[in-house]
Order: C-alpha cells, then structure tokens, then sequence
C-alpha cells in the first residue's frame, strides 16, 4: 500500500485529495504542519526581544545606569580622584639608660620657726656690747652681776608702759637692792626702752638702746654715757624685759663698797618719783 500524503481540496460539498482522489467530508490539516506555526512564532518573540535590548541605545543605557549609583553619576562632574598621602614616618623611640647618680639630701627650703633666745642669752648680748665700748676706750671688761632688783624692776616697768628711775613706791636703785635682799653695792642706773616702728627683735632692741645711750645721751646730759664708760664698776646686773611690741632694759653698775664705807641715809629714804618717759 502506498502512503499518499493528502493536500485536499474543496469540492463540491466534499474534499477531495488532488494526489489520490480520495474525498472526505472532514478537513484534515497535516500533523507537522499544525504543530510547527506556534514554535516558529515563538521563536521570532524571542529573537526580537534579544535584539531590542542588545542593539536599542535606550534600553542599553538605562540599564548601565541601574548598575551605577546615582551620586556617582552626575552630569559634567568628573570622577574623583583618589589621592594617596603617605604615611610620615614616626621616629623610633630608643630607650636610654641614664646613669645612676646619687642625690644628696639637700636642705629644706621651708624656713624652720627659730624659738626666741632666752633672757640668759639677751642679757649676754647686751653686756658684750657694753665691754665693746668699754674697750675701744681702755676699760677694763665687767662681769654680769646677779642683783634680782633690775630683773624685777624691768618687768615693772614693760607693765607700766614707761621708763623711770624712782618707782611709784619712791624707791630708787639703792633702796630696792636692800629691800630685794641683794648684796648692796655703789649702784649707778642707766634704763633703755624701744617701742613703735623702732622695735625689731630684742636683739637688735638692746643694741640700739646701748648706741642711744652712748653716741645719743645729750638730753640726759650724758649721764648713761659716763655710767658705762665709769672705770670704778666691776659688773653690771642687767634686767630685760619684752613683748611684741615694746623692751625695756635695766642695768646696775655696780662698785665696791670701800672699806669702812657708810651709805648716806637718803639712799635708803623714798623719794618722789622722777621724770618718766611713756609709750
């Protein structure tokens, strides 16, 4: 049997092939035939699709756009450009080894309170001064004598505020030796004292008084001179006394009674008190 592959053809009511001349009353289409149109189609989708992204100017660069960030992509800028800046060099650190050097311990700069010096040292002060002019001018030195009277008559007169030979009791040097129990000697009395602006230490209190009394004695006719310049006296007791703001110094030169000497009653009589000199 020969296969015939139909083409019909319509006729008169019927198909009929035009190879065979065989009629049918149904259409039949060709099994390839009908399947090939709609993958052909397809196929001419595709390859245009391809085509419109691939060769399009439009789409080609849209797409490039998407792939790049907007703020990279700006109209008329140009790229940055990306400077390298080198790194400076640090400098090596080499540690170094100092030598070991011994400190010696070195002295507070914190200046240390100086207690004040004791009466014992003031009253030293004051008699090596007076030997002082007592030497410049040939005199034999004096000793510090330990009479009580011009100890407690300095005190008195710190208290008082003022500078005087005869106290308010009207006794003067002779009479408070004997009333204080002292050993009684021919006693001659100068008295110093410093307040004010003028009082330093009682160092430099004593010295002044001494200088006044000798090179500054006009007023008293010169009489606290020619006391510590008086060859007779062989020691001198010597009162001090102080505050913050005033000193006030006493001293006694004393003489030997001569022999067979008899005190003249009005030394030991009181008297009316003398002129004072007041802070």
């Amino acid at each position: 049997m020969v296969f015939c592959r139909h083409q019909y053809q319509y006729t008169q009511g019927y198909f009929v092939c035009v190879k065979c001349r065989k009629r049918t009353y149904q259409k039949r289409t060709h099994y390839r035939r009908r399947k090939k149109g709609p993958w052909i189609i397809l196929s001419i989708i595709v390859v245009a699709v391809i085509a419109y992204f691939v060769f399009h100017p439009t789409i080609n660069s849209s797409f490039v756009t998407i792939q790049k960030p907007n703020f990279i992509n700006i109209p008329g800028s140009p790229a940055p450009k990306i400077i390298k800046v080198p790194m400076p060099k640090l400098p090596v650190s080499i540690p170094i080894k100092l030598p070991d050097v011994s400190v010696p311990n070195l002295p507070s700069i914190i200046p240390q309170a100086v207690p004040p010096p004791s009466l014992d040292e003031l009253k030293q002060i004051a008699l090596d001064d007076l030997n002082k002019y007592r030497t410049q001018n040939g005199l034999h030195v004096l000793t510090l004598g330990n009479a009580r009277s011009s100890q407690i008559y300095a005190e008195e007169l710190l208290q008082e505020g003022c500078i005087h030979h005869i106290d308010a009791k009207g006794e003067g040097p002779m009479l408070r030796y004997k009333n204080n129990g002292d050993t009684m000697f021919l006693v001659s009395e100068n008295i110093a004292g410093e307040s004010g602006t003028t009082y330093g230490t009682p160092q430099s209190s004593i010295l002044d008084g001494n200088n006044r009394m000798m090179y500054d004695d006009a007023s008293s006719n010169w009489g606290h001179k020619r006391n510590i310049l008086d060859p007779e006296p062989v020691s001198v007791s010597i009162g001090i006394a102080y505050d913050s703001q005033r000193l006030v110094m006493v001293q006694d030169f004393q003489a030997v009674l001569p022999n067979g000497y008899e005190y003249d009653p009005s030394s030991f009589q009181t008297e009316p008190q003398d002129q004072k000199f007041c802070w």
